[in-house]
């Protein structure tokens, strides 16, 4: 997976996450909340984006090599 994918991935979980519990952790200084959130968005890259990708790859490349066959 390249690193920009991963990177908007990322950013992209955190801002919804910060979203969800920003009203809950009021009593986080912003050093604290923005470490939580970066830890949030890391766990569920890994276990909700990663696991995924395999498939999503193998679309691609069958796509790329039924594109590749027809021509």
């Amino acid at each position: 997976m390249s690193d920009l994918r991963k990177a908007e991935a990322i950013a992209a979980a955190r801002r919804e996450i910060g979203r969800r519990i920003a009203r809950f952790c009021t009593s986080l200084s912003p050093e604290e909340f923005e470490r939580l959130l970066d830890r949030m968005a890391h766990i569920h890259w890994k276990y909700e984006v990663l696991p995924n990708l395999d498939f999503l790859f193998e679309e691609e490349d069958e796509e790329q090599r039924s594109r590749f066959f027809e021509s």
